[in-house]
Parts: C-alpha cells; structure tokens; sequence
C-alpha cells in the first residue's frame, strides 16, 4: 500500500503573474523533496504546468508537509491525497508509476475541485473526520494575511516557545506582544489542538490501510 499526493495550484490560470507562480512552485517542490528527503518513496515532480505529484511513506507528516508547501508557493492550491497498491514498479520518475493509489489520488484532487475543499483523502476505508478536521484547519491557515503567515510559520519553525518569539519580534522588528497578537488572530491555538487531533487519527489510518500489524 502506498500514499500518493497530486496537488494542483487554485484558479492558476486566471492569475496575473503565472510565471511567477510557477517559478514559485518548482522552488517549493525542491524544498519540500529536500526538507521531507527521509519520508519520501518518490520526489515530488509538477506534472503539468500548475500540478505536482508524489509519493510519501508515512501519513503522519501531511501536516508539516502541508505546511511547507504553504509557505513556499504562497497561492492556494488542492490536494488529493490516495491510498492503495500500485501496478507498475517503483520509479524515481513517479509519473512513471500507476496503480490504485494514483487512481485514487487524482479522484481525490477532482473532488477537492469540483466541491472547493482544500484537502481530499480516498482510501477505501473511513477517513470522513479526519478529513473534516483537515480542512476546517487549512480553512484557518488560509484565512491568515500575508504577515500573519510569515510570523506564524517563522514562530512554528523555531520551536514554538518564548525565546521563538522574542526571535520573531527581532525580526520582523517589532513587539513581543504583537507577536503574541498575530499569534491569536490567526487562531494558531487552534490549529496547533487540531494538528494534534489530526495527528493521531492520521497514524490510526496509517496502521489500518498502508501498514497493517
């Protein structure tokens, strides 16, 4: 059993500066292949000019990767998300792979689509809450303005304590307290008690469908 993950930037073509996102793109999947190296069947590729493709071996690091791919494209974007075998061997060109997982992955992405949610999961098995939670989060993060965004993400890289925040305040030369402010309108409790609910039903469905004991 394998995790596919097919992303597809929202309303690309109807932005003004495409080539910029794309530029933008290709940057974020070299970080993210780097970043995620470890947890990686295949590397992520763009697979069309605003989609990109990959293959990951644990469920539980969706939300750091989601996170990631946030940070470095800066546009929204879909994400189906598949779970199953697959019918061909394994390539380091993962468009050079298909199967079930694929399958189920762009079915996933087509519905995130058509009904406008950020995240979709097909496996075969029950995973409706967890996908709830995972958008009614990513609703939330995609809620946030720009500096938001840059203070919540530096904040959630460099360790999420005080000397983090004194950190962000030097750098984005500011106030601890605003800091703290920014912190709270973009309701970064919650998401951090929703990544924590999330995460354990994640490694529930990991166990259950890709790694069953």
């Amino acid at each position: 059993m394998y995790i596919v993950l097919t992303g597809d930037l929202k309303s690309s073509k109807k932005m003004e500066h495409r080539n910029l996102s794309q530029e933008k793109l290709k940057e974020a999947i070299s970080y993210v292949n780097s970043r995620f190296n470890d947890y990686l069947v295949t590397d992520f590729r763009i697979t069309g000019g605003d989609s990109f493709q990959g293959m990951i071996s644990q469920l539980d690091i969706l939300v750091d990767l989601y996170f990631a791919l946030y940070g470095q494209i800066g546009n929204p974007f879909y994400l189906g998300v598949g779970m199953g075998g697959i019918s061909t061997t394994l390539s380091e060109f993962v468009q050079e792979i298909d199967g079930e997982a694929f399958h189920h992955s762009a079915d996933a992405l087509s519905t995130a689509k058509k009904k406008k949610r950020w995240i979709i999961m097909e496996s075969g098995g029950d995973v409706e809450v967890t996908e709830c939670i995972l958008n009614l989060l990513f609703e939330i993060v995609w809620s946030w303005t720009d500096r938001q965004a840059d203070i919540i993400l530096y904040y959630r890289e460099n360790g999420e304590n005080p000397q983090a925040i004194k950190q962000a305040a030097l750098k984005f030369e500011t106030g601890p307290r605003n800091i703290y402010k920014a912190l709270e309108a973009g309701n970064y409790s919650l998401v951090k008690y929703s990544e924590g609910v999330v995460d354990k039903q994640l490694k529930k469905i990991h166990h259950t469908i890709i790694d069953p004991e």
